[in-house]
């Protein structure tokens, strides 16, 4: 029996849910616009995108389609080649919970595919916690927090600032590019929930448009502002951006509404980051409600595809390399802002317990099991004074290293780089291989035997991969250190070769 009769849904167990996500056609219109009825209060606006999207050529809509009736819907929009945004992904609320919505991303990012994207984005309200779940547990990282508000169109009075000319794209852009405003929303300018990249030639569109103003009206830039019509009726304007003295930014954003007014228009909106420059706005007249918070997702961090490992492994190494600068700074933050009387040293602890992950606490409780075999107490100590080296220095915490019966091995970008393997009398310290030639047999280490493997021997340049120290005293711990410093660089190089290569 059709689950459907006039958008009447009842639940379905999940086991019987079949979606098929398809091209959307003009006739799918009606049930989905009653469908979204049941959206925000009704106060969605796919119906108002709808007629548009569906004529769109740059990019795609899909219909989602519960027994062949419309349920949902999903737009992937290519904003500039290699530039793909995602948007208007909806599923009617009597579906919500079954994880249905994992179905229709996967048929989106196919549709996204197609365009050989270089970045893939898209926007939610900071309260909805389905939509930031999804998105942070497939690879998309926050790109930007912001405040979207609204204001009252100006009808009288000049403006502050002027419009830049072409002339100045070079001067413009170099501003834009330095403010904060720039940093906070990761170089994207939001346009009404809608995150666009503010490369050179979209500046350089928007100032032929005449959307960039500026100030002073002569001389060097030191203040600008960017609105953009909004893209569901273009019949509204919408800051984006806008940076500069406080001064200013009030002026611009004023400007704004100035031209809102004078175009006829009763508002006008603005979506800024989060702080300063949203503050600032908000004062100068857009503060009809308050603002609403949208984050934007971008997939995947901006700069990882440089780095030789994952963007997460290289934050939490480089968080434990300075864990104790950061305990420092958050328990400066806390005691500043606690009351009075406060134990410093609790205040750390308090940090260490909830807020750092503590790696030589984790580390050192399991090493304490593997250095029994060793029965110099002095040795032993040496073997953590190597640990704290390779925590303290290179970041290599509990999550980088695999402890064995007799030793432990620590891990860079999926592999084994350090190896320390617990005798007796002594213990070994292995360096790679698997990174690239390292060692030379000229260098100089000093220790009870040092041994290469002709195996992991470059013929090229006589260098070896790998390389195997023995340790049996203090004299040893400094060279050790150094061994190790000289591995961490080839891995870290070796790393980012492979990649670039990639």
């Amino acid at each position: 029996m059709n689950r459907i009769t006039a958008m009447k849904i009842e639940r379905p167990d999940v086991d019987d849910v079949r979606l098929v996500v398809r091209p959307a056609r003009a006739s799918d219109r009606d049930a989905v616009i009653e469908m979204s009825k049941h959206i925000w209060g009704g106060l969605d606006y796919l119906p108002h995108a709808w007629d548009r999207w569906l004529d769109d050529p740059n990019g795609g809509l899909l219909t989602v389609l519960l027994d062949g009736e419309p349920v949902g819907v999903s737009k992937v929009t290519l904003l500039s080649p290699g530039e793909v945004w995602l948007e208007g992904l909806r599923l009617h609320p009597k579906l919500h919970g079954l994880g249905l919505t994992k179905q229709i991303n996967r048929v989106s990012f196919r549709e996204a595919m197609k365009h050989e994207p270089k970045s893939i984005r898209y926007a939610t309200g900071v309260g909805n916690a389905a939509s930031r779940h999804l998105g942070e547990t497939r690879g998309f990282w926050l790109a930007a927090k912001t405040h979207w508000t609204w204001g009252k169109s100006i009808s009288k009075g000049n403006l502050s600032g002027r419009i830049a000319s072409l002339g100045e794209l070079d001067e413009v852009l170099d501003f834009i590019q330095g403010t904060d405003c720039y940093r906070d929303t990761s170089g994207l300018l939001a346009v009404d929930w809608k995150f666009l990249e503010l490369k050179r030639a979209r500046v350089r569109d928007l100032i032929r448009a005449g959307r960039v103003l500026i100030l002073p009206r002569q001389s060097a830039v030191r203040a600008a502002a960017i609105y953009e019509r909004t893209s569901f009726d273009g019949q509204s304007l919408c800051l984006g951006f806008v940076d500069g003295p406080d001064a200013d930014v009030r002026a611009l954003a004023r400007d704004v509404l100035r031209i809102a007014g004078r175009a006829g228009l009763k508002e006008a909106s603005a979506m800024l980051p989060v702080g300063r420059v949203s503050d600032l706005v908000f004062d100068a007249g857009y503060d009809l409600i308050e603002p609403a918070k949208a984050v934007a997702y971008e997939l995947g961090p901006r700069g990882a595809d440089r780095l030789g490992e994952s963007f997460e492994d290289t934050l939490r190494r480089t968080l434990h390399a300075h864990e104790a600068e950061a305990a420092e700074a958050l328990t400066d933050i806390l005691m500043e802002n606690a009351p009075d009387g406060l134990s410093r040293i609790n205040v750390q602890d308090f940090v260490f317990r909830n807020l750092l992950p503590d790696a030589t606490r984790d580390l050192f409780g399991q090493l304490e099991r593997v250095t029994v075999r060793i029965k110099e107490w002095d040795l032993r100590n040496i073997a953590r004074s190597i640990i704290d080296h390779l925590i303290e220095e290179h970041g290599m915490g509990a999550e980088f290293t695999r402890f064995g019966k007799s030793g432990v091995a620590f891990f860079y970008a999926g592999k084994p780089v350090v190896r320390l393997r617990f005798h007796r009398a002594d213990f070994d310290v292995v360096l790679g291989p698997g990174f690239g030639p390292c060692f030379s047999r000229k260098s100089r280490f000093a220790a009870e035997r040092v041994t290469f493997e002709s195996r992991h021997r470059d013929r090229k340049t006589g260098r070896y991969e790998s390389m195997t120290l023995r340790v049996t005293g203090p004299a040893h711990k400094r060279s050790a250190r150094r061994a190790i410093d000289t591995m961490m660089r080839c891995a870290r190089r070796h790393a980012e070769r492979e990649a670039r290569k990639r």
